[in-house]
């Protein structure tokens, strides 16, 4: 047969993993997984004033609804929260949060 490619056979489930990540089938159960992972290392309080508007490369966007809070966010408690969602055994690795005031009802 032509177009065949050579190589081991592969597990069906390893390739539809793969499949899911390339094409970004995945991503909403990812997004979900991250809020989850957010609500639990910023609180009740913060997380409630605050939502994940995106997570892509290791970079985890969160939207709060103030200048004022982003700024108090960023200044004295971003190390905090980063630490707490690194160690975080049911997220892909966070390296680095980034919060953007949003439009939204918190």
């Amino acid at each position: 047969m032509t177009g065949r490619r050579g190589g081991e056979p592969q597990v069906l489930g390893e390739i539809l993993a793969g499949l899911m990540r390339r094409r970004a089938y995945a991503r909403p159960l990812e997004l979900m997984a991250v809020r989850e992972a957010w609500a639990r290392a910023a609180g009740e309080r913060l997380a409630t004033r605050s939502r994940v508007a995106l997570f892509r490369d290791g970079i985890l966007t969160i939207e709060v609804p103030s200048s004022a809070q982003r700024y108090e966010l960023e200044a004295f408690q971003a190390s905090l929260l980063l630490g707490r969602l690194q160690a975080d055994p049911s997220l892909q690795t966070v390296r680095r949060l980034v919060f953007r005031v949003g439009h939204f009802t918190a």
